[in-house]
Formats: C-alpha cells, sequence, structure tokens
C-alpha cells in the first residue's frame, strides 16, 4: 500500500441568476483510485437525490421574508 491518497471536490450548480442559484459542493477522499471511483458514483448519484429536493423548494409569495434576514428565524411569533 503506498502513502498516496486520492481527493477530488464535487461541485453541482442550479441556476443561473444570483436569486436562483443553488450550489451544493462535496469533497470525497480515498487511499485507491478503485475505491474513489466507487465513492465518487454513490456522492454523484446521493447529489443529484439532493438536488431534486432542492429543485423542488420554492418560496411562497405569501409568506415573504422579514427585511433583516440575518439569522434563520421567521421573524417575530
Amino acid at each position: 500500500m503506498s502513502d498516496e491518497s486520492y481527493d477530488v471536490k464535487l461541485v453541482m450548480t442550479r441556476g443561473t441568476g444570483s436569486n436562483d442559484k443553488e450550489k451544493l459542493q462535496v469533497e470525497v477522499s480515498a487511499d485507491t483510485l478503485e475505491e474513489l471511483d466507487e465513492k465518487v458514483a454513490g456522492v454523484r448519484e446521493r447529489m443529484g437525490e439532493w438536488a431534486d429536493e432542492i429543485r423542488h423548494i420554492q418560496p411562497n409569495a405569501d409568506d415573504p421574508l422579514p427585511e433583516d434576514q440575518s439569522t434563520l428565524g421567521r421573524g417575530d411569533a
């Protein structure tokens, strides 16, 4: 076994404008190329599932966010 390891960064971007762009980024590491191939295949499949889920998230025009979006909270209750 060598001391080498293999790393790859996978980036998936959806949308083109500043208001409709989502970016998924995952880093994968492995000790062998065969292991890297397996891990990348699994991550690509999972990223596709995540992208499908994210694609269905759309803002509700009837429930606008407050102007101060500095926290993840939805505003005053």
